[in-house]
């Protein structure tokens, strides 16, 4: 029988952000799926690795290994806001890949911020309660 303690982390965060790896999986691929052409397609396979990188990193070192643990995951959410911005900054035609990045990189940015939080709310507690 396990007994759950007030130091414990709650994984909420680390699935927040693993989530987030994931759609960035998604931003990788979404200039070839989505048949773009341009600049959005590179922009969108650089930034889509990095945020995957990045946020597997956060959801698999949740400490921050030899990042501080919130560098990882601010810099998600950076790049999420820069997903959203890319179609109009680089003035992208299609209206798929322009709403793909739209609602992609808010839901990245959306769920990085929950990591954060996340992880600063169950940090409190922890030691609160210690």
């Amino acid at each position: 029988m396990s007994t759950s303690r007030t130091t414990d982390r709650s994984p909420l965060p680390d699935r927040l952000i693993g989530l987030a790896a994931g759609i960035g999986a998604w931003i990788l691929w979404s200039g070839v799926v989505l048949t773009g052409t341009g600049l959005i397609v590179v922009n969108n396979a650089l930034v889509g690795a990095a945020i995957a990188f990045f946020a597997a990193y956060a959801a698999g070192w949740p400490d921050g290994g030899r990042l501080p643990s919130i560098a990882a995951p601010a810099l998600v959410v950076l790049l999420g806001l820069w997903v959203v911005a890319a179609p109009f900054v680089i003035e992208v035609t299609i209206d798929r890949i322009r709403w793909s990045n739209v609602i992609a990189g808010a839901l990245v940015a959306l769920l990085a911020a929950g990591s954060i939080a996340g992880g600063r709310q169950s940090t409190k507690s922890a030691t609160a309660g210690a």
